[in-house]
């Protein structure tokens, strides 16, 4: 009962938070509503127009100018393209992906701050929300993974049909998870055992595409990271691959990419990743990508030629691996043409094990197969991998898991995971809550390739598909009996902490150069502030901080961490792990945000805050239970020793009604004698309306909007925001 209160409570703080904060991309990924994506090109022939780019120039497409009207918003001169590859072969209409760069034909051209958008058209997943659910569950489990929404998309005014909306990986992904953006992120393209292929970095190329900028020193630290994970000696590879790569994270994603069955991943196809090198650390990260073949998901469908659902490949004999005769069959094999639709490799450079591999899978029905009626006629089935992946043929997967820590550690991600986390309880209501969102667009849907029942049936127990709900179940019971086999999760103890025991006492998200509080490297970063209201000692070992709700296992205080009675901690909130001290993953925001201190199951404090000023606090006052005032720092000391309280800026904020049609009343609690300014933008933050404000309270006139959500921002004489909300307005 306590964790399923927990889970409630945390709902409810997401849903506070997601109101309250504003931030790139957060208008165009608020999942509580289907958007509405219309692209509008000159030419009539615009779709043969975008194919014929495609085949003719893949992998490198080239864009076609449009126009882009976002939930009513106009973004001119974007560039358009199909996208995907499976996604784009599989798919027998014209559902293609698409990708839209609004910064490729004006430079500096964004949406809700975002430069490009990916519109997946959830091939291979009837119920279209694999991508989705993985990314929650990753996301839950505290791993960085790309948003994600639904859309409505139009081309020329043409409803084609019910998109899932995915965030790109890219500098701005990059800002806003890890300590900086200025690494290098690396894209696996293609089939990559991680093996080593030796110290010639164009032999990598081949494989990884170096994302950001360009830069002989990166291709030369990923061939040392392939170094260290193959030919480190067993008796310091513990240590050596700690220092160029981020193991914990990486136990997280194989964690849940076994738990989804997810076989499109590194765990057996090596593809679908990014690698991520942060700039203070020098450690790789890794950036799961692409999970629509993930529980279950199927190459088949429900439309094409005799209704069988199989891939069809264009002109499949033009593959490099039928011509030069290194493929043992002929290019009208369906099976070949599924397997170079799911791995290019095998059409492009050369037919290798791995692609023999995939082949006998799909023949065996193991993984894909098409469906029903799909080649062979084969129902498809979740692919099973088991939770002791000791002695994979994949290197990076069986070298860490030689070293016992580290498998412990992936056990230990492997109870959370099934706790509280891969459950029916928590995953079912979110398989109820996509489907009743999307189904009337789904079922309106012109080019979905499969039937209104299909859809229905994958969002349950399947009825020749696998079905959401059946592979939830079939995974958490065998899953389950196998991890009690292997780890004992009740030797994972978690704390006995009460609410407050521990309280967040005092923070500072705006700490600067004119701060003398500097952590041992002498930065001025970010700062959390716990208190021990007991007498007792207390292990924070099994404890969690967070900026996000939605998320509250994101950052675990280090085993042996512990709290002196009646005493404090600091935590430096600057993503920054790798630094000397305790060193949060995550930041503060200046504008607003949350912080959460948990057990795993139960909330010990947190809170939700606005607009901070320069290294001011927010201190409980008294001191560790007392309402959070701003004030002077008291860094590491009791609170009330400095009674200077600063009063709150302009005191409590009401923007109402919201939703609303016609007009928005804004009332301050006290208002400064220089007042404040009231500006409305769109959500590609285009000014609509600026007005001051001098009085306590004003209605403002919105007949002029048209139906949309806007951004209402309260500033003060210097810029400063003091508040943001978004605001619905129907029409």
């Amino acid at each position: 009962m306590m964790k399923y209160t927990f889970r409630i409570f945390s709902m409810m703080l997401a849903t506070l938070v997601s109101l309250s904060l504003m931030g790139q991309g957060e208008l165009i990924f608020d999942d509580s509503y289907v958007h509405e994506v219309r692209i509008t090109m000159d030419s009539q022939d615009f779709w043969a127009q975008l194919s014929d780019d495609y085949q003719s120039n893949y992998p490198d497409v080239p864009y076609r100018i449009a126009r882009a009207t976002i939930d009513g918003e106009i973004v001119d001169s974007v560039g358009i393209r199909q996208k995907g590859f499976a996604s784009h072969f599989g798919s027998q209409g014209n559902k293609k992906s698409l990708k839209i760069d609004f910064n490729h034909f004006v430079s500096g051209t964004k949406y809700d701050g975002l430069k490009k958008i990916n519109m997946n058209n959830g091939f291979g997943d009837p119920a279209i929300q694999r991508d989705k659910l993985c990314y929650n569950i990753l996301d839950k489990s505290g791993v960085d993974v790309p948003r994600t929404s639904y859309a409505k998309v139009y081309l020329n005014d043409e409803y084609w049909g019910l998109y899932l909306l995915v965030e790109q990986v890219d500098r701005t992904f990059l800002k806003a998870n890890f300590s900086d953006s200025d690494g290098n992120l690396f894209k696996n393209m293609s089939n990559s055992e991680l093996d080593w292929l030796g110290s010639d970095t164009s032999t990598y190329q081949q494989i990884f595409e170096l994302k950001t900028d360009p830069s002989p020193e990166a291709w030369n630290d990923l061939v040392n990271l392939m170094d260290v994970i193959n030919n480190t000696d067993d008796i310091i590879f513990e240590e050596e691959i700690k220092k160029v790569f981020d193991v914990d994270l990486y136990l997280k994603v194989l964690a849940v990419d076994v738990a989804t069955g997810n076989w499109d991943s590194y765990i057996e196809h090596g593809r679908n990743f990014y690698m991520y090198q942060d700039v203070d650390s020098r450690k790789f990260n890794w950036i799961p990508w692409d999970y629509n073949f993930a529980l279950g998901g199927t190459f088949g469908g429900s439309v094409g030629p005799g209704g069988g659902g199989g891939i069809v490949i264009e002109d499949p004999e033009n593959c490099k691996t039928i011509i030069e005769g290194t493929c043992p069959y002929p290019s009208t094999d369906t099976i070949f043409q599924q397997v170079i639709a799911e791995d290019s490799f095998c059409c492009n450079n050369s037919w290798d094990n791995v692609c023999q591999d995939l082949y006998d899978d799909i023949l065996n029905g193991e993984v894909g197969g098409g469906g029903p009626g799909g080649p062979g006629g084969q129902v498809n089935t979740l692919s099973e991998f088991p939770v002791d992946m000791s002695g994979s043929s994949k290197v990076l997967i069986n070298r860490l898991l030689e070293v016992p820590i580290f498998k412990e550690r992936y056990y230990q991600s492997f109870c959370r995971l099934l706790d509280d986390n891969f459950t029916t309880e928590r995953i079912f209501p979110l398989i109820e809550q996509y489907g009743d969102l999307i189904r009337e667009d789904v079922l309106a849907d012109p080019n979905y390739e499969w039937t209104d029942d299909q859809f229905e049936a994958d969002l349950d127990q399947g009825s020749g598909l696998i079905g959401l709900k059946k592979a939830f179940e079939d995974q958490v019971e065998s899953l389950t009996s196998q991890l009690s086999q292997l780890y004992d999760c009740n030797s994972l103890v978690t704390s006995t902490l009460s609410p407050l025991d521990v309280s967040i006492n005092e923070f500072m998200a705006v700490n600067d150069s004119l701060s003398t509080i500097k952590d041992q490297d002498g930065e001025t970063d970010d700062w959390i502030e716990l208190y021990n209201n007991t007498d007792a000692d207390i292990d924070l070992s099994n404890a969690f901080l967070t900026d996000n709700p939605e998320s509250p296992e994101k950052w675990q205080f280090p085993s042996g961490t512990s709290i002196l009675a009646n005493d404090y901690l600091i935590i430096w909130a600057d993503k920054d792990e790798e630094q000397e001290g305790l060193h949060a993953d995550f930041k503060l925001s200046r504008d607003g945000d949350f912080i959460m201190l948990s057990d795993g199951s139960e909330v010990i404090d947190s809170l939700t805050f606005g607009y901070q000023e320069n290294n001011l606090t927010y201190s409980r006052i008294p001191n560790g239970t007392g309402v959070y005032v701003i004030k002077e720092p008291t860094f590491g000391f009791n609170n009330e020793s400095e009674v200077a309280v600063i009063e709150a800026y302009v005191g409590a904020v009401k923007i109402y009604p919201n939703p609303t049609a016609d007009y928005l009343n804004i009332e301050l609690e006290k208002l400064p004698k220089t007042g404040v300014t009231v500006i409305i933008t769109n959500g590609i933050g285009q000014t609509l309306s600026s007005r001051l404000m001098s009085t306590p309270s004003i209605r403002l006139d919105l007949k002029d909007l048209n139906g949309g959500l806007y951004l209402v921002t309260i500033q003060d004489e210097e810029s400063r925001t003091i508040k943001s909300e978004k605001v619905i307005v129907f029409k």
